[in-house]
């Protein structure tokens, strides 16, 4: 019985010197941030799918496509759910920005470019207002690209 107690006690002793090893952590950051990704997740009302990608495919795009001159937006684009259950999204729109700052830009730009591309705060509420029988919005979701270094 001692025999057999001491061999397990070497055995636990052994083992143990592995696992201190093992728990050694490197904690040096071998990584980065990345570009900042925005989500949409789009409700569509049944039988409205080309009606609201036609939609996007108008304003949204063009009003994306001034952003990513701006250097605001580095790319954009949409998926579909292709198996969505019941309280899922049909849709998920993504922006994808070059960092924080893209979400710190007045109100001011935003309201110009709407102006710009729309011809009035007026019209871009209409607009909208039209877009809304198309889909239900659901969550938003923002994420921060971590990029891994060699």
């Amino acid at each position: 019985m001692k025999m057999k107690l001491t061999a397990a006690l070497i055995c636990l002793a052994g083992a143990s010197m592995f696992s201190v090893s093992a728990n050694a952590q490197d904690n040096t950051r071998n990584w980065d941030y990345g570009n900042v990704v925005a989500t949409t997740a789009v409700h569509l009302e049944p039988g409205a799918m080309n009606a609201y990608l036609n939609d996007l495919n108008g304003l949204w795009r063009i009003f994306l496509d001034q952003q990513t001159k701006d250097g605001n937006v580095v790319k954009y684009r949409i998926l579909q759910n292709s198996f969505p259950r019941d309280g899922e999204a049909d849709l998920i729109l993504i922006t994808e920005h070059p960092n924080w700052a893209a979400f710190d830009l007045s109100n001011e730009y935003f309201e110009d470019l709407t102006k710009k591309l729309q011809g009035s705060l007026d019209k871009a509420r209409d607009a909208n207002l039209d877009r809304g029988k198309l889909r239900r919005l659901g969550g938003n979701s923002v994420y921060q690209e971590v990029k891994l270094r060699n």
